[in-house]
């Protein structure tokens, strides 16, 4: 007798970060289909976060012949089915089952091309399909795909909130300098992201779920031994006496591909990346700073 075992997929998490997906002032959603797969091609959520459930969540994946895996833009959560319909898991997932995830930036320079407030920085942002009872009833909830909610501190938990969910860590998950929770429970609170349908059935199309970063503007401030011609149409103005330190007129977004033109008296100038991010409270600006 034959026997196979057969797995499909149950949801999916797709995490954007415009930061490496737009090109330049170019927004990725408003690109064609061909630009936006040139955009996807060297795309990884890894490059920027770590992405992993817990070790509870771990045991339940485990226990319920539930797989974790990773994708280019976040990752993807499969359930073994009956052979006799591969639309019915052959462990029945419970309403109330929960799987948790955990993201963890490899770097300094994720808050910084981020478009959150460098505050927010080890503060934990919450993600879910249902909403942690220690939070306010307009507390957001995570959309699915073409949504385009940007996340803002609109997600972060309060004080309360995090203490609560962090016991459900370890130790070590606690001091993993996170930046956010996906908590995802088979029936939702809004039935259009419920995980499953009745009786226990897997979903079709199967809910694919959206966590839009946007990047982050800044001011250009660029720093020359000499001082340069600065003409009324240039993008950037003197922000010294001296005019050796120039600054862009209006904020610029900062990405990892394209190019931002910003001219000086008809030259070019260099756009900066994101290791440097410098918020000045006195202006209430961030700045970003080019050596010329």
């Amino acid at each position: 007798m034959a026997f196979s075992i057969k797995y499909k997929p149950l949801f999916e998490v797709r995490i954007f970060h415009q930061y490496f997906l737009n090109k330049g002032t170019s927004d990725f959603f408003s690109m064609s289909e061909a630009d936006k797969e040139k955009q996807l091609a060297g795309y990884k959520v890894s490059k920027f976060l770590l992405v992993f459930p817990t070790a509870k969540s771990r045991n339940l994946l485990a226990g319920q012949h539930l797989v974790f895996s990773l994708t280019n833009t976040g990752f993807m959560i499969w359930v073994q089915v009956t052979d006799a319909n591969d639309n019915i898991p052959l462990i029945s997932l419970d309403d109330a089952l929960e799987l948790t995830f955990l993201l963890q930036p490899l770097n300094h320079t994720f808050i910084n091309c981020t478009n959150l407030k460098f505050s927010s920085a080890g503060k934990l942002f919450f993600f879910g399909n249902t909403k942690p009872g220690s939070e306010p009833v307009s507390f957001p909830q995570i959309k699915l795909l073409n949504h385009h909610l940007v996340v803002s501190e609109d997600f972060l938990l309060t004080a309360d909130g995090e203490k609560n969910l962090k016991s459900e860590l370890t130790p070590a998950e606690q001091n993993k300098n996170l930046f956010g929770l996906i908590k995802i429970r088979m029936k939702a609170d809004v039935a259009s992201l419920n995980i499953t349908e009745n009786p226990n059935q897997i979903k079709t199309p199967i809910p694919i779920f959206e966590i839009l970063l946007e990047n982050r503007k800044t001011v250009w401030r660029y720093f020359f031994n000499e001082k340069p011609k600065v003409k009324p149409h240039d993008s950037v103005t003197e922000e010294t006496a001296s005019g050796l330190q120039l600054i862009t007129k209006d904020p610029q977004p900062l990405t990892e591909k394209g190019f931002v033109s910003i001219e000086l008296d008809g030259s070019e100038l260099p756009n900066p990346d994101a290791q440097v991010v410098k918020p000045n409270s006195s202006d209430n600006k961030i700045y970003s700073e080019i050596y010329m």
